[in-house]
């Protein structure tokens, strides 16, 4: 087989369209012809007619740079996966072989260029604010393989870690349960969670709202506007963050409407989605003043704050303790959040001190009997890098989790936890993810809700028991503020026993941003959109009715459209595209968190 020959195939895999093929003698010399004709590359600079073929063949087109690469399954994530083991093994070898960073970084932006994986502008700036961390952990650990790598990029079964660093567990205590017994009672509390505001500060209203950035509708974009479509003044449904002005007004609506808040629960993502030019700088700016927004609409109301995945600079790097260096240790944003929950706006106690500033997580008591466990399981998230340098049990929260709950249980407290991703979600490295649940299994009846933002979407996830024949925890998702993308902003009221501290009802609160849009002299309509109990029909949110609510959810597709509708927060241009069969089903799949597989929901 010629080159040629080996790029037609290679992109008709990446494409799809080899997706029923086995090819496995073909891979092998496709990827071997790919592995040479990069290595020439980064070794002599030569772009030959061949390497010029290549290129051309495996560029990605525009509408797949958003796509996310995890979901690819069978023949094409295999493809995938081994265009990353063999692109990254080479670059690995040429550093350890002496090539300079900027070398590095002059060639993986052509390379990311030439690909079309983004434009120049993004690729340049991705890899410049991540290369340092990416060299750091590849010099300073010696037996770090292209293969560890991609397995926790694209863990699954057509990319596989394989790896015994990630084979830890944690020491959880194995019971019995000490059951704490607590009567219901009439009286509740209310709740408020907000999540996902992700404020642009460089957010441009009529600006371009159809770019070729990851993020649009900012300042400096309008010159490749050629779409003609502009920025609504409110927001966008494209992949545009929220403006200065919809923020306030959704803070200033929360705090006009409700009148009996008791506590805010803010579950992380402040920062917006200019992923390749963030700066420290701007980071600080933009949390600063977010936060600063929030004390002063909400005063002397509790607020319970966590982090989310696109705080840090660069995003999703969290560094572990021992990382010293200034430059690529995540250490200036623990100390600046300690300072400003404890210090600056008195949400927090002392006590939690020590936990943010080791990791980004912490507990507290609001009152005797009832316990808030914050966590910053971002730690777990796969476009973390430092997953690769040190990956067990990242500066020991989930150890830190399992004592704190056993404590929990022994002093007869009830447990809300707030983490920014879900349990189960597939962007969580996967043994992380195990042994988090094993926790949740034991801790259950402490725990009496869990709160999570991170994928946009009004949804939930319902932890089954080992063998998936009983619910034993629920995990909220609270949607987001930005309307990135496709989505209308949105946050949730939750009644709570005053008691028990199990959630009673919630409510999802929301508006219409095209309607919005149409009136941008006036503040936006927000209206409840339902309230749980009423829109699914149900007599309570016991575990029980939910498992029956799910039940029901298996062989009744109109309801399962129902709950479609609300993932997407009713949002135009998300509901036009159909939701077949298949596509119901996945909604199934992606409710429950187990350690048990749960694939026969999803066929």
């Amino acid at each position: 087989m010629g080159l040629l020959d080996c790029c037609k195939l290679l992109f008709l895999v990446l494409l799809f369209r080899g997706a029923n093929s086995d090819g496995t003698d073909d891979e092998v010399e496709m990827i071997s012809q790919f592995s040479h004709e990069i290595d020439n590359w980064l070794k002599f600079g030569n772009e030959s007619e061949s390497f010029q073929y290549m290129i051309n063949s495996l560029a990605l087109p525009t509408s797949l740079q958003r796509e996310d690469w995890r979901s690819f399954t069978a023949q094409r994530g295999m493809a995938i996966c081994i265009i990353c083991r063999s692109a990254l093994n080479i670059f690995i070898e040429h550093r350890r072989k002496g090539m300079t960073a900027d070398v590095i970084r002059s060639k993986a932006i052509h390379l990311c260029t030439l690909l079309n994986i983004q434009p120049e502008r993004v690729c340049d700036g991705a890899v410049t604010l991540n290369l340092q961390t990416i060299l750091y952990i590849i010099d300073a650990k010696p037996n770090l393989t292209a293969s560890t790598i991609c397995g926790v990029l694209l863990e699954s079964k057509s990319c596989p870690l394989i790896n015994d660093e990630f084979n830890w567990t944690i020491n959880i205590d194995s019971g019995p349960p000490k059951l704490t017994r607590t009567e219901d009672t009439d009286e509740t509390i209310d709740i408020v969670q907000i999540t996902d505001i992700h404020y642009d500060p460089k957010y441009e209203p009529d600006g371009n709202s159809h770019c070729n950035e990851p993020t649009c509708c900012r300042r400096g974009q309008n010159r490749t506007n050629t779409s003609g479509k502009r920025a609504g003044y409110w927001g966008d449904y494209n992949y545009c963050d929220t403006p200065w002005h919809s923020v306030v007004d959704a803070l200033d609506h929360i705090k006009d409407t409700h009148q009996n808040i008791s506590y805010v629960y803010f579950t992380g993502d402040i920062i917006d989605h200019g992923v390749w030019e963030t700066t420290m700088e701007g980071n600080i700016l933009s949390l600063s003043s977010s936060y600063h927004q929030i004390y002063k609409t909400f005063g002397s109301i509790p607020v319970y704050p966590i982090l989310g995945n696109h705080e840090p600079h660069p995003l999703n790097l969290f560094a572990p303790k021992t990382v010293s260096n200034n430059e690529i240790s995540t250490q200036w944003l623990y100390n600046m959040m300690a300072n400003l929950w404890i210090n600056n706006f008195g949400w927090l106690p002392e006590s939690t001190r020590s936990t943010i500033l080791q990791g980004g997580y912490y507990t507290v008591s609001p009152k005797k009997g009832f316990r808030i466990i914050v966590l910053n399981n971002n730690v777990c998230y796969c476009y973390n890098w430092w997953l690769w340098y040190e990956p067990k049990d990242p500066d020991g929260q989930l150890q830190w989790l399992a004592d704190t709950l056993l404590q929990a249980e022994k002093d007869a407290e009830l447990v809300h936890i707030l983490a920014h991703i879900p349990p189960d979600n597939e962007h969580c490295q996967s043994t992380w993810k195990r042994e988090y649940i094993k926790v949740i299994n034991r801790f259950a009846h402490v725990i009496r809700a869990q709160f999570n933002g991170h994928t946009h979407n009004d949804e939930l996830q319902l932890v089954y028991s080992n063998n998936i024949t009983k619910i034993v925890n629920i995990a909220w998702n609270g949607g987001s503020l930005t309307a990135y993308n496709n989505l209308n902003p949105n946050y949730k009221l939750y009644t709570v026993n005053s008691n028990n501290y199990a959630v009673k009802d919630l409510e999802n609160w929301m508006y219409n941003l095209t309607l919005a849009n149409e009136h941008v002299t006036q503040r936006p309509l927000w209206y409840k959109s339902y309230s749980f109990k009423e829109e699914y029909d149900v007599t309570d949110l016991s575990y029980d009715s939910l498992h029956t609510w799910f039940s029901r959810l298996t062989r009744d597709d109109d309801l399962l459209r129902r709950y479609h509708r609300h993932f997407f927060k009713h949002a135009e241009p998300s509901l036009m595209k159909e939701c077949n069969a298949k596509c119901l089903k996945a909604y199934l799949c992606r409710m429950i968190a187990s350690l048990e597989d749960h694939a026969r929901f999803c066929t």
